[in-house]
């Protein structure tokens, strides 16, 4: 499935997290368990192409997705994948035909991918009349933990609006958050 995405994304210091989780009563919530495998090919042509692909195990669902950043929006290509698929595999050698067809329309070229990163993320999310605030807790390689601020919309102007809103209630510091492969990159560098 196509879909399209606007997202805010700002990094957290600890104490910032814990505001926002006591403010919207989060310890009530379902909390939801990511299991994120990114895949790139030894060209790291998903890089080159500021996109990504990903195996995504959750609570309830498995799904490979092909993510394609935009300058306001990205593209994401969603695909449910059922018992038959192998469980976190480390090389990828068939994709799906959707995938596939969104790789050939953006011209991609790609060898056998392979497994580059796993990460695990502790989410919450609250719907809100703006859009949807999601609250992450990221743990990278090498036990490297983040927290993240996320507000999905359906209009760029007006997310933009309430996640800046957002971040002036609870004086939250502006830290623009990278996508999470990209600091995973950046932590494996820094910490090696």
């Amino acid at each position: 499935m196509r879909e399209i995405e606007i997202e805010f994304k700002n990094l957290l210091t600890e104490e910032e997290y814990k505001k926002l989780y006591a403010a919207f009563n989060l310890a009530n919530k379902e909390q939801i368990i990511n299991k994120n495998f990114y895949y790139d090919d030894a060209n790291e042509s998903f890089k080159k192409a500021n996109s990504a692909l990903r195996i995504r195990y959750t609570n309830n669902k498995t799904e490979m997705t092909l993510k394609i950043k935009g300058a306001t929006q990205n593209i994401e290509i969603n695909v449910p994948l059922d018992e038959s698929s192998p469980k976190e595999p480390t090389v990828l050698p068939t994709l799906p035909n959707e995938i596939m067809s969104e790789l050939e329309r953006l011209n991609l070229k790609i060898k056998t991918p392979m497994l580059i990163q796993k990460i695990e993320t502790q989410r919450y999310e609250v719907k809100t009349q703006d859009g949807l605030l999601v609250l992450d807790k990221t743990t990278f390689l090498k036990d490297i933990v983040d927290y993240e601020l996320e507000f999905e919309a359906t209009s760029f102007e007006k997310g933009k609006i309430a996640f800046e809103n957002l971040l002036t209630e609870f004086d939250i510091t502006n830290k623009p958050a990278k996508p999470k492969i990209a600091r995973a990159t950046e932590y494996n560098t820094k910490f090696i």
